[in-house]
Protein backbone atom coordinates (compact mmCIF):
# COMPACT_ATOMS: atom_id res chain seq x y z
CA UNK A 1 0.00 0.00 0.00
CA UNK A 2 1.16 3.31 -0.82
CA UNK A 3 1.16 6.21 1.64
CA UNK A 4 -0.03 9.73 1.46
CA UNK A 5 1.91 11.91 4.16
CA UNK A 6 0.56 15.50 4.82
CA UNK A 7 2.15 17.97 6.43
CA UNK A 8 0.99 21.57 6.84
CA UNK A 9 -1.36 23.71 9.17
CA UNK A 10 -4.84 23.43 10.32
CA UNK A 11 -6.30 23.63 6.99
CA UNK A 12 -4.44 20.28 6.20
CA UNK A 13 -5.30 19.01 9.35
CA UNK A 14 -8.73 20.01 8.39
CA UNK A 15 -9.56 22.26 11.69
CA UNK A 16 -13.26 22.70 11.54
CA UNK A 17 -14.45 20.43 8.68
CA UNK A 18 -17.11 19.31 10.84
CA UNK A 19 -18.93 22.76 10.83
CA UNK A 20 -22.37 22.11 10.05
CA UNK A 21 -24.33 25.60 9.25
CA UNK A 22 -28.14 23.74 10.26
CA UNK A 23 -26.83 23.24 13.69
CA UNK A 24 -24.59 25.82 15.04
CA UNK A 25 -24.76 29.05 12.99
CA UNK A 26 -24.91 30.27 9.49
CA UNK A 27 -22.66 33.92 8.69
CA UNK A 28 -25.60 36.42 9.37
CA UNK A 29 -25.41 35.00 12.99
CA UNK A 30 -21.81 35.57 13.02
CA UNK A 31 -22.30 38.91 11.75
CA UNK A 32 -25.08 40.25 13.86
CA UNK A 33 -22.83 39.04 17.49
CA UNK A 34 -20.18 40.32 16.25
CA UNK A 35 -22.17 43.75 15.98
CA UNK A 36 -20.62 45.17 19.03
CA UNK A 37 -17.63 44.44 21.39
CA UNK A 38 -18.84 42.77 24.41
CA UNK A 39 -19.85 44.02 28.09
CA UNK A 40 -15.85 43.54 29.41
CA UNK A 41 -15.40 44.50 32.91
CA UNK A 42 -12.27 46.76 33.80
CA UNK A 43 -10.19 44.21 34.73
CA UNK A 44 -11.20 42.23 31.37
CA UNK A 45 -10.50 45.54 29.57
CA UNK A 46 -7.31 45.79 30.99
CA UNK A 47 -6.47 42.30 30.04
CA UNK A 48 -6.65 42.77 26.41
CA UNK A 49 -5.74 46.26 25.98
CA UNK A 50 -2.68 47.22 24.06
CA UNK A 51 -1.05 50.63 24.19
CA UNK A 52 -3.52 52.26 21.09
CA UNK A 53 -6.85 51.26 22.97
CA UNK A 54 -9.03 53.96 24.44
CA UNK A 55 -9.21 54.28 28.44
CA UNK A 56 -12.23 52.09 29.74
CA UNK A 57 -14.20 55.02 30.31
CA UNK A 58 -14.25 55.86 26.54
CA UNK A 59 -14.17 52.20 25.59
CA UNK A 60 -18.08 51.75 27.87
CA UNK A 61 -19.10 55.26 26.01
CA UNK A 62 -18.32 54.38 22.94
CA UNK A 63 -18.17 50.64 22.37
CA UNK A 64 -21.47 50.99 19.99
CA UNK A 65 -19.53 53.72 18.19
CA UNK A 66 -17.50 51.87 15.39
CA UNK A 67 -15.82 55.41 14.32
CA UNK A 68 -14.84 56.23 17.71
CA UNK A 69 -12.27 53.18 17.25
CA UNK A 70 -9.14 52.67 14.80
CA UNK A 71 -10.24 49.68 12.71
CA UNK A 72 -7.89 47.26 14.07
CA UNK A 73 -8.64 48.01 17.55
CA UNK A 74 -12.49 47.63 16.82
CA UNK A 75 -11.81 44.54 14.57
CA UNK A 76 -9.93 43.26 17.71
CA UNK A 77 -12.55 43.73 20.63
CA UNK A 78 -14.78 41.85 18.41
CA UNK A 79 -12.68 38.89 18.18
CA UNK A 80 -12.32 38.51 22.04
CA UNK A 81 -16.05 38.40 22.02
CA UNK A 82 -17.29 35.95 24.74
CA UNK A 83 -20.27 34.57 22.18
CA UNK A 84 -19.64 31.21 23.39
CA UNK A 85 -23.44 30.28 23.23
CA UNK A 86 -22.30 29.95 19.61
CA UNK A 87 -19.24 28.31 19.58
CA UNK A 88 -19.71 25.83 21.98
CA UNK A 89 -20.32 23.14 19.38
CA UNK A 90 -17.57 24.45 17.14
CA UNK A 91 -15.23 23.96 19.50
CA UNK A 92 -16.34 20.52 20.58
CA UNK A 93 -16.05 19.65 16.53
CA UNK A 94 -13.26 21.80 15.43
CA UNK A 95 -10.07 19.21 16.41
CA UNK A 96 -12.20 16.12 15.96
CA UNK A 97 -9.46 13.91 14.32
CA UNK A 98 -12.44 10.98 13.30
CA UNK A 99 -14.00 13.92 11.16
CA UNK A 100 -11.11 15.41 9.94
CA UNK A 101 -9.28 11.83 8.66
CA UNK A 102 -12.66 11.89 6.78
CA UNK A 103 -13.46 15.22 5.44
CA UNK A 104 -10.65 16.56 4.64
CA UNK A 105 -8.97 16.89 1.32
CA UNK A 106 -5.90 14.65 2.65
CA UNK A 107 -8.88 12.36 4.13
CA UNK A 108 -10.70 12.88 0.71
CA UNK A 109 -7.57 11.63 -1.76
CA UNK A 110 -6.73 9.12 0.03
CA UNK A 111 -10.05 7.19 -0.06
CA UNK A 112 -9.92 7.91 -3.52
CA UNK A 113 -6.71 6.49 -4.21
CA UNK A 114 -6.43 3.58 -1.77
CA UNK A 115 -3.66 5.37 0.09
CA UNK A 116 -2.85 5.25 4.02
CA UNK A 117 -2.96 8.71 5.24
CA UNK A 118 0.16 9.90 7.61
CA UNK A 119 -0.56 13.20 8.34
CA UNK A 120 1.49 15.62 10.35
CA UNK A 121 0.06 18.51 9.64
CA UNK A 122 -1.05 20.37 12.82
CA UNK A 123 -3.72 23.26 13.57
CA UNK A 124 -2.20 26.31 14.21
CA UNK A 125 1.44 25.09 12.97
CA UNK A 126 4.65 27.51 11.95
CA UNK A 127 6.49 26.11 9.13
CA UNK A 128 9.78 25.22 11.37
CA UNK A 129 8.02 23.33 13.12
CA UNK A 130 6.49 21.19 10.04
CA UNK A 131 10.24 21.39 9.10
CA UNK A 132 11.23 19.81 12.53
CA UNK A 133 8.59 17.22 12.43
CA UNK A 134 10.24 15.62 9.13
CA UNK A 135 13.96 16.12 10.44
CA UNK A 136 13.19 13.80 13.34
CA UNK A 137 11.87 11.17 10.90
CA UNK A 138 14.55 11.06 9.10
CA UNK A 139 17.07 11.97 12.00
CA UNK A 140 16.27 8.54 13.32
CA UNK A 141 17.71 5.76 11.35
CA UNK A 142 14.36 3.30 12.02
CA UNK A 143 11.61 5.65 11.56
CA UNK A 144 13.56 6.95 8.18
CA UNK A 145 13.38 3.22 7.20
CA UNK A 146 9.88 2.76 7.76
CA UNK A 147 9.04 6.00 5.86
CA UNK A 148 10.58 5.07 2.58
CA UNK A 149 9.40 1.77 2.61
CA UNK A 150 5.71 3.06 3.29
CA UNK A 151 6.01 4.21 -0.34
CA UNK A 152 5.31 8.02 0.33
CA UNK A 153 4.55 10.59 -1.76
CA UNK A 154 4.33 13.90 0.32
CA UNK A 155 2.02 16.60 0.19
CA UNK A 156 3.38 19.39 1.96
CA UNK A 157 1.73 22.66 3.16
CA UNK A 158 3.38 26.39 3.62
CA UNK A 159 1.81 28.14 6.01
CA UNK A 160 1.45 31.46 7.63
CA UNK A 161 5.13 33.01 7.84
CA UNK A 162 3.65 35.03 10.88
CA UNK A 163 4.60 31.97 13.46
CA UNK A 164 7.44 31.29 15.35
CA UNK A 165 8.66 27.86 16.78
CA UNK A 166 9.89 27.96 20.17
CA UNK A 167 10.50 25.36 23.25
CA UNK A 168 8.63 22.59 20.35
CA UNK A 169 5.34 25.25 20.37
CA UNK A 170 4.20 27.27 17.38
CA UNK A 171 3.87 30.56 18.13
CA UNK A 172 1.37 33.21 16.07
CA UNK A 173 2.80 36.63 15.95
CA UNK A 174 1.41 40.01 16.62
CA UNK A 175 -1.11 41.53 13.89
CA UNK A 176 -0.69 45.01 15.23
CA UNK A 177 2.28 46.95 16.87
CA UNK A 178 -0.83 47.60 19.77
CA UNK A 179 0.69 44.47 21.86
CA UNK A 180 4.13 45.80 22.66
CA UNK A 181 2.09 47.49 25.62
CA UNK A 182 0.12 44.68 26.89
CA UNK A 183 0.38 43.78 30.71
CA UNK A 184 -0.29 40.11 28.70
CA UNK A 185 3.18 38.56 29.08
CA UNK A 186 2.72 36.47 26.10
CA UNK A 187 0.92 39.16 23.92
CA UNK A 188 3.73 41.45 24.92
CA UNK A 189 6.32 38.64 23.89
CA UNK A 190 4.84 38.41 20.92
CA UNK A 191 4.71 42.03 19.70
CA UNK A 192 8.00 42.89 20.64
CA UNK A 193 9.50 39.55 18.40
CA UNK A 194 7.58 41.06 15.84
CA UNK A 195 8.25 44.59 15.91
CA UNK A 196 12.39 43.57 16.49
CA UNK A 197 12.79 40.73 14.48
CA UNK A 198 10.23 39.67 12.31
CA UNK A 199 10.91 40.32 8.20
CA UNK A 200 8.43 38.73 6.04
CA UNK A 201 10.73 38.68 2.72
CA UNK A 202 13.75 37.29 5.07
CA UNK A 203 11.49 34.69 6.34
CA UNK A 204 10.35 33.46 3.02
CA UNK A 205 14.09 33.45 1.78
CA UNK A 206 14.42 31.05 4.29
CA UNK A 207 11.67 29.11 3.23
CA UNK A 208 12.94 28.77 -0.63
CA UNK A 209 15.95 27.13 1.36
CA UNK A 210 14.35 24.83 3.40
CA UNK A 211 12.17 23.63 0.47
CA UNK A 212 14.98 23.33 -1.77
CA UNK A 213 16.92 20.96 0.66
CA UNK A 214 14.15 18.67 1.42
CA UNK A 215 13.57 18.75 -2.54
CA UNK A 216 17.48 17.16 -2.54
CA UNK A 217 16.33 15.35 0.53
CA UNK A 218 14.17 13.64 -1.45
CA UNK A 219 15.17 13.13 -4.68
CA UNK A 220 18.00 11.31 -2.79
CA UNK A 221 16.13 8.79 -1.49
CA UNK A 222 13.39 8.84 -4.69
CA UNK A 223 10.58 10.22 -2.46
CA UNK A 224 7.97 12.24 -4.78
CA UNK A 225 6.74 15.60 -3.03
CA UNK A 226 4.13 17.87 -3.72
CA UNK A 227 4.55 21.63 -2.23
CA UNK A 228 2.16 24.41 -2.02
CA UNK A 229 1.38 27.94 -0.64
CA UNK A 230 -2.07 27.73 1.42
CA UNK A 231 -3.95 30.44 2.06
CA UNK A 232 -0.95 33.44 1.16
CA UNK A 233 1.32 33.17 -2.06
CA UNK A 234 4.47 34.08 -1.17
CA UNK A 235 7.15 35.78 -3.73
CA UNK A 236 9.62 33.11 -3.64
CA UNK A 237 13.02 34.51 -4.81
CA UNK A 238 13.55 31.56 -7.42
CA UNK A 239 11.17 29.60 -8.99
CA UNK A 240 10.76 26.27 -7.00
CA UNK A 241 10.81 22.69 -7.58
CA UNK A 242 7.95 20.39 -7.20
CA UNK A 243 5.58 23.38 -6.54
CA UNK A 244 1.79 23.80 -7.30
CA UNK A 245 1.27 26.79 -9.36
CA UNK A 246 -1.40 28.91 -9.98
CA UNK A 247 -1.06 30.30 -6.47
CA UNK A 248 -2.47 29.69 -2.82
CA UNK A 249 -5.08 26.91 -2.15
CA UNK A 250 -7.83 29.69 -0.84
CA UNK A 251 -7.47 31.81 -4.00
CA UNK A 252 -7.03 28.47 -6.43
CA UNK A 253 -10.31 27.49 -4.56
CA UNK A 254 -12.24 30.79 -5.49
CA UNK A 255 -11.09 30.64 -9.10
CA UNK A 256 -12.72 26.81 -8.80
CA UNK A 257 -15.89 27.97 -7.69
CA UNK A 258 -15.79 30.77 -10.05
CA UNK A 259 -16.71 33.50 -7.58
CA UNK A 260 -16.68 37.16 -8.27
CA UNK A 261 -13.87 37.76 -6.02
CA UNK A 262 -11.85 35.87 -7.83
CA UNK A 263 -12.76 37.68 -11.27
CA UNK A 264 -11.83 40.76 -9.79
CA UNK A 265 -8.40 39.72 -8.30
CA UNK A 266 -7.61 37.29 -11.64
CA UNK A 267 -8.27 40.69 -13.95
CA UNK A 268 -6.59 43.78 -11.40
CA UNK A 269 -4.34 42.38 -8.79
CA UNK A 270 -2.00 39.16 -8.40
CA UNK A 271 -3.27 36.78 -5.82
CA UNK A 272 0.18 37.90 -3.68
CA UNK A 273 -1.04 40.98 -3.35
CA UNK A 274 -3.29 39.53 -0.34
CA UNK A 275 -2.58 37.91 2.73
CA UNK A 276 -4.55 36.64 5.57
CA UNK A 277 -3.23 35.87 8.94
CA UNK A 278 -5.82 32.71 10.14
CA UNK A 279 -6.85 33.81 13.69
CA UNK A 280 -10.17 34.03 13.73
CA UNK A 281 -11.33 37.13 12.22
CA UNK A 282 -11.54 37.99 8.34
CA UNK A 283 -8.80 39.93 7.23
CA UNK A 284 -9.13 39.49 3.33
CA UNK A 285 -11.59 40.25 0.98
CA UNK A 286 -10.99 36.33 -0.32
CA UNK A 287 -12.13 34.98 2.93
CA UNK A 288 -15.09 37.16 2.99
CA UNK A 289 -15.52 35.66 -0.47
CA UNK A 290 -15.16 32.41 0.66
CA UNK A 291 -17.83 32.74 3.36
CA UNK A 292 -20.27 33.79 1.72
CA UNK A 293 -20.09 30.98 -0.84
CA UNK A 294 -20.09 28.70 1.98
CA UNK A 295 -16.35 27.20 1.09
CA UNK A 296 -15.42 28.42 4.58
CA UNK A 297 -16.69 28.39 7.60
CA UNK A 298 -17.78 31.89 9.36
CA UNK A 299 -16.52 31.22 12.92
CA UNK A 300 -12.90 30.04 12.42
CA UNK A 301 -12.72 30.82 8.20
CA UNK A 302 -11.30 27.53 8.05
CA UNK A 303 -12.50 25.26 5.17
CA UNK A 304 -16.25 23.84 5.21
CA UNK A 305 -16.67 20.34 3.72
CA UNK A 306 -17.66 21.67 0.49
CA UNK A 307 -14.17 23.45 0.59
CA UNK A 308 -12.65 20.39 1.00
CA UNK A 309 -14.13 18.73 -1.41
CA UNK A 310 -12.86 21.40 -3.93
CA UNK A 311 -9.29 21.38 -2.70
CA UNK A 312 -9.66 17.37 -2.92
CA UNK A 313 -10.20 18.23 -6.51
CA UNK A 314 -7.41 20.85 -7.24
CA UNK A 315 -4.79 18.29 -5.40
CA UNK A 316 -5.96 15.02 -6.53
CA UNK A 317 -4.55 15.24 -10.56
CA UNK A 318 -1.07 16.38 -9.18
CA UNK A 319 -1.15 13.06 -6.68
CA UNK A 320 -2.44 11.05 -9.44
CA UNK A 321 0.47 11.90 -11.65
CA UNK A 322 3.06 11.29 -9.31
CA UNK A 323 1.58 8.22 -8.40
CA UNK A 324 1.97 7.23 -11.75
CA UNK A 325 5.63 8.68 -13.15
CA UNK A 326 7.12 6.73 -9.44
CA UNK A 327 5.21 3.60 -8.43
CA UNK A 328 2.72 2.54 -11.65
Amino acid sequence: MKTLVTLGCSWTFGIGVGYDETTMCNSQDIISIKQFPDNFTEQEYNFIKGADYPTYQDFVKNKKNKIFFKDFIWHELLTVSKFDDILTNYKDIKRDKVLADKHSFRGIISKSLGFKNDNFAVGGSSNDEQFSIMSKVFGDPQKRKQFIESNPIVLWGITSTARIFRNNESIMLSANNSDVGSKNEEVLYNGLYTKLYYDHEQEVANLSNQIELWNIIFDHYDVPVIWFDTFNTHKYPRLLRNFLQGGDLLTQMLNVNKSKVARIIGKYYHYSDFAHYSDWFSDDPRVDEGIKVKLLNPISMHPTKKGHKVLSEILLPCVKELNKKHYN
